[in-house]
């Protein structure tokens, strides 16, 4: 006697387009985040000028996600 086994995995495959990456959509996603980033430091800026420090913990909240999006790309 011979042994023959079956695996009767089945997987399913992943590919949306959330999950999918390619260099032409890195690079979208970092001109983005660059672009963005710097409306928040301007922003930043002008609140400087007018010394309110309700929308300054926002910004530098969304300033940290960009940074940890840029890693992630």
């Amino acid at each position: 006697g011979e042994t023959i086994a079956i695996d009767g995995t089945k997987s399913r495959a992943h590919n949306s387009k959330k999950a999918n990456y390619n260099q032409k959509k890195i690079d979208k996603h970092l001109e983005y985040i660059e672009t963005k980033t710097q409306e928040y430091l301007s922003a930043l800026a002008q609140n400087d000028a007018q010394e309110t420090s309700t929308t300054l913990t926002n910004i530098q909240q969304k300033i940290e996600r960009l940074k940890q999006n840029k890693i992630k790309y």
